[in-house]
């Protein structure tokens, strides 16, 4: 049965109150993922100026969001999970910046042509049923010149980590794809036990790429960072798998410019 915004929303708002509890992001700095720098060591974001307008997608509690608002951008933030975005309106209030939350999917969400002069969205699209579609759409809603920043789910990271036994007898581990050109799909049961799971679906680096292309983007950045002993992003969790993180890459971010209409 295909998975539906409910869906997605329904898991959101399940684990709000324990991703909240126990995940660590520093809204004082703009994050791409977890484990990894965020924006003061990797440099990827355009020069921001007072006045642009910024639309998050999938914004979560809304971290990004307050550290752009903070540099004077008015921000737009949507999230399917009305949860999320509860513990999102109190952090920016608390913040002292005015964001435009909105309580909507990404496929749902339509701004106009030519809104927004930056688009990001951090580890939200590997959730869509359709990513590239909704990329070439979404790429409409974005000003020409305009920049669009969007972290994924890496391809080899949605494999199986394993140990192998070198000939010397030391055992040594690395991560196992059964197909890089078809990565394993990382299945979500829901917490209630009601509704569908959900996916994370990792697509090769090339077509990415080559989405990008389509939707009109020039890539002018493609990063694979590894990770870092001071991460923007956190939580125990994800402390406890360094050794994985450390070596192979978990997110894949891309930079594009809007600099044609296909």
């Amino acid at each position: 049965m295909p998975r539906t915004d409910g869906d997605q929303a329904r898991y959101w708002d399940a684990i709000a109150d324990t991703y909240r509890a126990i995940t660590r992001i520093d809204a004082g700095d703009f994050h791409y993922g977890p484990m990894i720098a965020g924006e003061s060591a990797l440099r990827l974001l355009p020069p921001l100026e007072p006045g642009m307008r910024a639309l998050e997608l999938g914004c979560g509690e809304g971290q990004n969001s307050i550290w752009l608002a903070r540099r004077g951008l008015r921000c737009v933030a949507i999230d399917v999970s009305a949860e999320q975005l509860r513990y999102a309106e109190a952090d920016a209030t608390a913040a002292g910046v005015d964001i435009d939350f909105r309580h909507t999917s990404i496929e749902a969400f339509d701004a106009g042509p030519e809104s927004f002069d930056l688009i990001t969205s951090s580890h939200a699209f590997e959730f869509l049923q359709d990513p590239f579609a909704e990329l070439v759409r979404l790429t409409r809603c974005l000003r020409r010149g305009g920049c669009f920043v969007l972290s994924t789910v890496h391809p080899v990271y949605n494999g199986e980590w394993v140990s192998l036994e070198e000939d010397s007898g030391e055992e040594v581990w690395g991560r196992f794809i059964t197909s890089y050109f078809r990565p394993q799909d990382d299945i979500r049961d829901q917490p209630t036990g009601e509704g569908n799971p959900i996916v994370s679906k990792a697509w090769p680096v090339s077509a990415w790429f080559n989405a990008f292309r389509d939707a009109g983007l020039e890539v002018l950045r493609l990063e694979e960072p590894p990770a870092v002993a001071v991460p923007a992003y956190e939580s125990d969790d994800w402390r406890d798998a360094m050794d994985e993180v450390s070596a192979v890459p978990s997110t894949l971010i891309l930079v594009g410019c809007k600099r044609y209409i296909p």
